[in-house]
């Protein structure tokens, strides 16, 4: 089986670090705030999104998984092989799926879901860090 590469994973760790400490300071806004930012909010998110499915990938790869082929199976693969609980999997699914929506322009987007994304993506984005540096704890140095 292929090792975790420690330092690919700590430095895609670092990144999302830096995305959840940006997105920190929109929650700060006040809702007009948030909707004049709503630009940057939602790059964040994005990111955010992209970022935590680098990290499963990675994650994936040291346990023998084959490429996954959206983010979706890439957190549904975490769950099933009982690495990544199945509450985080489903809110990472449910925040990707905003992701697409934002990415690919498939519907208008809605500014007030955008806005009160902020702190929910906060909270899940932070236990996923968690996890994601649990797993290089359990890495030989």
């Amino acid at each position: 089986m292929p090792e975790l590469r420690r330092e690919v994973l700590e430095r895609k760790l670092s990144f999302l670090h830096q995305f959840l400490t940006d997105l920190e300071h929109y929650a700060d806004l006040d809702p007009d705030g948030r909707r004049r930012e709503h630009y940057a909010i939602e790059r964040l998110l994005q990111l955010l999104c992209e970022s935590a499915a680098d990290i499963g990938l990675q994650v994936l790869k040291a346990r023998g998984y084959g490429l996954a082929s959206s983010y979706r199976e890439v957190f549904a693969a975490l769950a099933q092989l009982r690495v990544l609980p199945r509450d985080l999997a489903e809110g990472l699914t449910d925040a990707c799926a905003m992701r697409n929506v934002l990415t690919h322009l498939y519907d208008v987007i809605d500014l007030d879901r955008v806005c009160g994304a902020i702190e929910p993506a906060l909270d899940l984005y932070r236990r996923y860090l968690v996890w994601g540096q649990a797993q290089i704890s359990d890495t030989a140095p």
